[in-house]
């Protein structure tokens, strides 16, 4: 498992680098404003990838219990997918991390991006 390192996107924009996603999985600390960008170079299969909920239950006083699903996107083959920002309140690991898996890894890459806030 690699810590992923989220890139800046400012007004000059940004070239990013893509990594090759971890077989057990990557994590990247969480400030709440990163998104990951998927990149499946799979010729023909679509790839699964998981964002881990951290807390799955909690009591809202008005709407009684709600559950947070971990959100899983499929990436057909050939594409790339965005997903994100991550509530740190709900996906945020004891470390401060989002904890990511894929169904598998074969030429699937990945980076963390946010957008420059100042």
């Amino acid at each position: 498992m690699a810590t992923l390192t989220p890139q800046k996107i400012n007004d000059l924009g940004t070239i990013e680098t893509l990594a090759s996603a971890g077989a057990t999985g990557d994590e990247f600390v969480n400030s709440g404003v990163e998104f990951i960008h998927i990149q499946n170079g799979h010729a023909s299969a679509s790839r699964d990838v998981t964002i881990t909920a951290q807390v799955t239950n909690v009591h809202h006083q008005s709407f009684g219990t709600v559950t947070k699903s971990n959100v899983v996107k499929a990436v057909a083959a050939g594409q790339d997918a965005y997903i994100g920002p991550f509530k740190q309140s709900a996906f945020n690991d004891p470390n401060n991390k989002v904890q990511i898996t894929y169904d598998a890894v074969t030429t699937l890459k990945v980076a963390v991006l946010y957008l420059d806030q100042q």
